[in-house]
């Protein structure tokens, strides 16, 4: 358990009490307004500062995972974990960004229905929803709370999320976007001040280096090609992930959104160094059975009063950043691409900021009962990643062109079947039903039967002289 002195708490309770203050503080400013741009997309005004902010914040949650990975591999991490995403990400500022901008749309589900149809958007919003319910953000959230107070686990878990989000219920988007700014400065400060005293403690990075085991100064780390290729397949989900279709719709301009993807790369360069020297660190001077406690023990061991609550922060920031991000998703995915289609046909229409409403204490219940039914981070986020990718990445993909290779079957055929690909071939190596199953990762295989299905479904349009 973490030591923490009654400065370092203090540091902590204004952490949370700035959050909360910040997120309210929008959300009073948003009462007079509740349109539903103005709520689901901060009135699609979001200038570069805000959306770099946003989405550097959002993007990292899972700093346990890459602790933990860059523990017990090492360098290899940065590839696996940093270039395959830059690498996506750069595709999407210069192809897709700038395009979403314009379309002036509010979710992926919304394009999938404009360009497919009703039941291929219904498909698509369920496949959403497995990626942007933050039962893996939510856990993490309740674990460090654990961690620092020893309070029970499960309070930690429903009480850490319910306060991450608390102010969405008023202030929409707004209020998300302005509390991850004040989160992604705290991450960079945390984490600049581990290293700093990493580095005053242990000497420079380059006597770190010849501290650490051989694999782990390997830019491969002794890891297979395919195993490395894998993971620039899982960046793929770059391409589907909402938080960046969303902050590309809430741009003022297409180039806000292109650029502010742009220098995004840059910032998520600076904070890769500083978690994978510092996760380097502990490797190098800690013998950890846990690699995802790497830098919680980093830090208990050099870090002294006031800087160490500041560290907390960081990595409460980090994580508490993108659950809040992922539950304003989740929550809109609901209200707005699922129940708006029920309850509206049946009732009087509801606004998107009651139907958003209802969606969040929806995503709050089913978040908060898989984080405690399946305590694994990294597990949860692998089993959404795995499973949502292969289902949404040709759909969306070829929504964007301007032949309509796709029709409302095929769409909904192509997403079904890559998804259930995926998914039995998890099945299957949970089963152990042939060792096949251990060769190739689920995600691989649901891409691959997406890649095939699409190639065959254009050439059939293309005889067809359907395009």
């Amino acid at each position: 358990m973490f030591h923490l002195s009654p400065i370092d708490i203090s540091i902590v309770i204004l952490y949370i009490a700035g959050v909360l203050f910040i997120g309210f503080r929008r959300s009073r400013k948003a009462e007079a307004s509740k349109d539903r741009e103005h709520y689901l997309l901060a009135g699609r005004k979001l200038t570069v500062p805000f959306f770099v902010a946003t989405l550097v914040a959002t993007w990292y949650g899972n700093i346990l995972g890459v602790g933990e990975f860059v523990y017990n591999n090492g360098l290899v991490a940065w590839l696996c974990f940093g270039i395959t995403y830059y690498i996506t990400a750069i595709i999407y500022a210069l192809y897709f960004a700038g395009r979403i901008r314009n379309l002036n749309i509010y979710s992926i589900p919304e394009q999938i229905k404009n360009r497919y149809g009703l039941t291929s958007s219904i498909i698509a919003s369920l496949i959403v929803l497995i990626v942007t319910i933050p039962a893996a953000y939510i856990l993490m959230t309740g674990y460090l709370l654990h961690l620092f107070t020893g309070w029970n686990l499960t309070l930690c878990v429903i009480g850490g999320a319910l306060v991450s989000v608390v102010y969405l219920q008023s202030g929409g988007f707004d209020s998300d976007v302005k509390t991850n700014t004040f989160q992604f400065v705290l991450m960079y400060v945390g984490f600049g001040v581990l290293l700093v005293f990493a580095v005053l403690q242990y000497g420079s990075p380059l006597k770190l280096f010849s501290d650490l085991p051989a694999n782990h100064t390997k830019l491969f780390g002794g890891l297979s090609w395919q195993y490395i290729f894998s993971w620039f397949l899982i960046a793929c989900q770059t391409f589907i992930d909402p938080s960046f279709h969303q902050r590309c719709s809430a741009a003022e301009t297409p180039a806000t959104a292109k650029k502010g993807i742009l220098i995004s790369v840059g910032f998520w360069l600076i904070f890769d160094i500083l978690t994978l020297l510092t996760g380097l660190y502990a490797r190098a001077h800690f013998q950890i059975s846990d690699g995802a406690m790497a830098y919680p023990v980093l830090s208990e061991a050099i870090l002294p009063v006031f800087w160490k609550g500041l560290f907390v922060v960081a990595m409460l920031a980090t994580i508490m950043s993108t659950l809040v991000s992922y539950s304003f998703l989740s929550a809109s995915t609901i209200g707005n691409d699922i129940l708006a289609k029920i309850i509206n046909r049946k009732q009087n229409r509801l606004s998107s900021y009651a139907l958003t409403n209802y969606g969040l204490i929806i995503t709050m219940i089913l978040g908060i009962i898989l984080a405690l039914a399946l305590p694994s981070p990294v597990e949860l986020i692998y089993r959404a990643a795995s499973i949502a990718v292969p289902g949404l990445i040709m759909p969306l993909l070829l929504s964007f062109s301007s032949k309509n290779y796709l029709s409302n079957k095929t769409s909904i055929a192509l997403m079904i079947i890559s998804v259930s690909s995926a998914g039995i071939w998890y099945i299957g190596r949970i089963a152990g039903i042939h060792a096949i199953f251990n060769d190739f990762e689920p995600m691989v295989v649901g891409i691959v039967v997406s890649l095939i299905m699409s190639m065959i479904i254009i050439v059939r349009s293309k005889m067809k002289g359907n395009v």
